[in-house]
């Protein structure tokens, strides 16, 4: 990989890994809604980037629009729903499992054979999950990170899908994405939402910060540049590249949230990041493997 490409990827997980420690300031310590929150950063996106709606159609829009509704205002609704509570570092070592999500349904729908060894990381992902949302003590669920595996779980989805999409420009799917983003958050927003006006005069400021960093750094630059390294470089010199936006996330996250890391977490991670590496490494073998997105 040349030097230029590698520091464009770490550029791209470190502004992942701000994007949670931004979602989880603006939603935690401020009564921002999540739907306003993703249906504002659309918007944003959408003023750079609407031009391209207008270029011709990709011949398999149906399946496009699947792919954003996945990718976009699901995968973003859950994503800052959790983010409310959920700290950035649980979050971010949760959003690794999109990984492993994403092999195992390469397996459906893309008939891909996936052999024991992956078989083996992918179940002892599932466990660090697990470990990650109970609450130590009893049986009862953390549900803020129970969003977010939701999240990661349509993510992986939509990037398996978009495998079917064919070739199409980025900018494109970008801008269609957002559309569908502004309004299913938008109607999400009016129907289970209220106190919007309020929320513009009173905590306009960090909304206006977090959608215009997720719009700008994440949706346009860091979505941008990692399928232009994808189309340059085997999946497998990426994928676990990207591990580091969870680094990024949780020293982001104690030096500007004062976090601390829960043991589950540690424990958590210590068992997901090691079957996410093993994963990523043995899609060298297929040719087909996923194209995958972070948030």
């Amino acid at each position: 990989m040349r030097p230029i490409d590698f520091w464009t990827l770490m550029t791209c997980c470190l502004f992942w890994g701000g994007n949670f420690v931004v979602g989880a300031w603006a939603l935690g310590n401020n009564p921002v809604p999540p739907f306003m929150l993703a249906a504002v950063r659309a918007a944003i996106v959408l003023v750079f980037m609407g031009v391209f709606l207008f270029k011709p159609l990709p011949e398999k829009f149906g399946l496009l629009l699947i792919v954003g509704l996945c990718v976009g205002a699901i995968h973003l609704g859950f994503l800052y729903t959790g983010l409310q509570t959920a700290s950035a570092s649980g979050t971010s070592i949760l959003s690794q499992t999109m990984i492993p999500l994403a092999t195992l349904m390469s397996v459906f729908f893309l008939k891909e054979k996936i052999g024991r060894i992956r078989t083996g990381a992918i179940v002892a992902a599932f466990i660090g999950v697990c470990i990650m949302v109970y609450e130590p003590g009893g049986l009862s669920l953390d549900i803020n990170l129970v969003y977010i595996f939701i999240a990661y779980v349509s993510l992986a989805l939509g990037s398996v899908l978009m495998r079917k999409v064919g070739n199409i420009d980025w900018r494109i799917y970008v801008s269609w994405m957002s559309l569908l983003l502004l309004l299913a958050s938008g109607a999400a927003s009016i129907l289970f939402e209220s106190g919007q006006v309020t929320t513009f005069k009173e905590d306009g400021v960090p909304l206006i910060i977090a959608a215009a960093y997720g719009a700008v750094f994440v949706s346009i630059f860091s979505h941008g540049q990692y399928f232009r390294l994808l189309q340059s470089y085997d999946v497998a010199v990426i994928v676990p590249l990207t591990i580091m936006t969870t680094v990024f996330a949780t020293i982001l996250g104690i030096l500007l949230l004062d976090e601390t890391l829960e043991p589950r977490y540690i424990i958590g991670a210590a068992i997901i990041l090691p079957c996410v590496y093993v994963i990523a490494r043995r899609q060298k073998s297929s040719k087909s493997a996923p194209k995958m997105m972070e948030s």
